[in-house]
């Protein structure tokens, strides 16, 4: 009788690091699932200068604030502010995925 006790409760904690490990697996898909998504908004972008959602002026008076830099060629600061934008995205996204994450567990 007390090994089939012992038994159930291996079980059970098996069963919660499972659950969290499928938890895990789902925020690192769907990480991918954003990375590839913007992969393929890049490769189909034509003007990147016309879809941007933060303003490059910010980003070129953040890094002109570094004293090695003097100029800042136009294609380089609508790059930045893209990878800028990316960065935001995903750190939302994965702050996102952690809170929902805690809220299931707890409720």
């Amino acid at each position: 009788m007390e090994n089939n006790s012992e038994q159930s409760t291996v079980n059970a904690g098996q069963l919660v690091g499972v659950g969290q490990l499928n938890i895990e697996k789902n925020k690192q898909e769907q990480v991918k699932m954003f990375c590839t998504e913007k992969r393929r908004e890049m490769e189909n972008v034509n003007d990147l200068k016309n879809n941007l959602l933060l303003p490059p002026i910010r980003i070129n008076k953040i890094t002109k604030k570094d004293e090695d830099i003097r100029m800042i060629v136009v294609e380089s600061s609508v790059l930045l502010t893209k990878i800028c934008e990316f960065f935001i995205q995903e750190l939302t996204l994965c702050f996102w995925l952690n809170a929902s994450s805690m809220y299931f567990e707890e409720g």
